[in-house]
């Protein structure tokens, strides 16, 4: 009987007991760091060794494994999955019973996924996610790789299954041509790290250090940390200049840690970035610690964004990023392709977006556009001044570069804005000083199309038109109203009348 009979319920492999064990295991560690970290701030209070060996403390252990374990092996032998016909269908529940059954038909993407545990063990998880539905549906932890990938193509087969063996025996004796269209080498990867924008790397790391503060805060507390500060910087000038001083090397060092945070988080996210070709599309692989498989079939694409900024594009990098339709928002962000040159942009486009260089015809946003601008920035510079009004006069020369900066980046936002459409695609581009983006959409694509305007935009007859897919809107800033409602009715008319799916 072939292994990969999938006619018959079958379970996941035996060692998705340990990756149930590692999973549920984490969840409850994670879900009570704070309560633990209370445990041993107790000990650290009383001056008293924890004591290891006492046998409350070992018993109690014991039973949190063996819990875990009993968990874990009830989950396997309760959780099966099969395909009948046109319907995959899982059954899982230990004490609560529970029947889950997909149309192949409404089965939109299929991963192939494999944390840490999984590698060491030599498994793949496989996830499912469906028309109508923001997060993955399905999960089954634990496949051999062949096995994940044969059922992977036949969950994504779109025709009728007379008979499930012999389908299943095609699929096991075929070879489907797959070739490697680019691998992004390990320079790439730093390269990519290195020119990311790092100021967006500062606030991710501010933010997790005040949220590790607001979790530890008691904990803080116990060292007196803050009365210790308040002793050493004294209001004096000698104190003010440590201050000073301290604040620099602080900031210096948080840049560093955006830095190094920047490069390490783009190298193990992308680690072995592989794309391959597909008769229906493309293939990505990437990831050092969680590996992940993505198939990107065309006719699933919603939008397709170039990005890139001053540095990336000295070195000749580009980012092509894709949405399809019922991805959940974080899967959504692995959809994307580093370290491509523009050659490979201009081919992968074209492949997907056929023709659309030669079609596009660049339009303005209007004048007002760099006046809305303006008055934003104006507002973040009454923002930062306001801390500082009662500070000394040479502390105000601050707003030099700032108002240079924000002069600049309105400029550019301006030159770098513009839309194009035309009967088969809708390309708009966005920017500002740094970076600079594309997005595409076919026009039979779309699923919505609505016209906003705010009052002071009604005043000058001027709208924003935001166009919606399956996946995400495309916005059109500050043009002329009529031309607003043309593109509404024009948008309208072609998904009425054109008989193209749009996934």
């Amino acid at each position: 009987m072939s292994e990969n009979n999938f006619n018959i319920p079958s379970r996941q492999s035996a060692k998705g007991i340990i990756v149930i064990f590692g999973v549920s295991v984490y969840k409850v560690i994670k879900g009570l760091i704070i309560v633990i970290a209370a445990f041993f701030l107790k000990y650290f209070q009383s001056g008293e060794a924890l004591d290891i060996y006492n046998y409350k403390v070992i018993l109690s252990v014991a039973a949190f494994i063996l819990y875990f374990i009993i968990f874990a092996i009830l989950k396997y032998l309760n959780f099966k999955f099969y395909i009948n016909k046109d319907y995959f269908i899982l059954k899982q529940g230990i004490i609560n019973k529970e029947e889950t059954s997909i149309s192949k038909s409404k089965i939109q993407n299929v991963y192939i996924k494999q944390n840490v545990i999984q590698q060491l063990i030599n498994v793949v998880s496989l996830s499912i996610e469906t028309a109508g539905d923001d997060k993955t549906e399905i999960e089954i932890k634990a496949l051999s790789k062949p096995k994940a990938e044969a059922l992977k193509k036949q969950l994504l087969s779109s025709s009728k299954v007379e008979d499930n063996l012999e389908k299943t025996e095609d699929i096991k004796n075929s070879v489907e041509t797959t070739n490697v269209y680019y691998k992004a080498s390990f320079k790439k990867l730093l390269l990519e790290g290195i020119s990311e924008n790092h100021l967006k790397s500062l606030v991710f790391v501010l933010a997790f250090i005040f949220g590790l503060y607001n979790d530890f805060k008691e904990f803080i507390k116990q060292f007196k940390v803050t009365s210790r500060f308040n002793e050493y910087f004294e209001l004096d000038e000698q104190a003010l200049l440590g201050l000073i001083m301290f604040n620099v090397t602080l900031l210096i060092l948080l840049l560093i840690t955006s830095f190094l945070f920047s490069l390490i988080k783009t190298v193990v996210q992308n680690f072995n970035l592989t794309v391959y070709r597909k008769k229906d599309g493309l293939e990505i692989s990437k990831g050092l610690f969680n590996k992940i498989n993505l198939g990107l079939v065309s006719s699933r694409i919603q939008n397709t964004t170039i990005s890139t900024n001053k540095f990336k594009k000295a070195l000749g990098l580009y980012k092509l990023s894709f949405t399809q339709a019922m991805v959940n928002k974080k899967q959504q962000l692995k959809f994307n392709i580093i370290g491509l040159n523009k050659t490979q942009i201009n081919e992968l486009i074209n492949e997907f977006y056929s023709g659309v260089y030669t079609s596009i015809q660049k339009y303005k946003p209007n004048r007002y556009f760099i006046l809305k601008e303006v008055m934003v920035n104006i507002f973040l510079l009454l923002l930062i001044n306001i801390p500082i009004i009662f500070a000394p006069p040479l502390v105000f020369l601050i707003n030099i570069p700032l108002v240079i900066l924000f002069a600049a980046n309105t400029l550019y936002a301006y030159k770098k804005a513009y839309y194009s459409i035309d009967n088969n695609y809708i390309v708009v581009g966005t920017g500002k000083l740094i970076e600079t983006h594309t997005s595409f959409l076919e026009t039979h694509k779309v699923q919505a199309v609505k016209i906003k305007q705010t009052i002071f935009q009604k005043k000058r007859k001027l709208a924003t038109v935001k166009v919606y897919s399956a996946s995400k809107a495309i916005t059109i800033p500050h043009i002329e109203l009529n031309i607003a409602r043309d593109i509404k009715n024009f948008l309208l008319y072609k998904v009425e009348s054109e008989d193209r799916d749009w996934m």
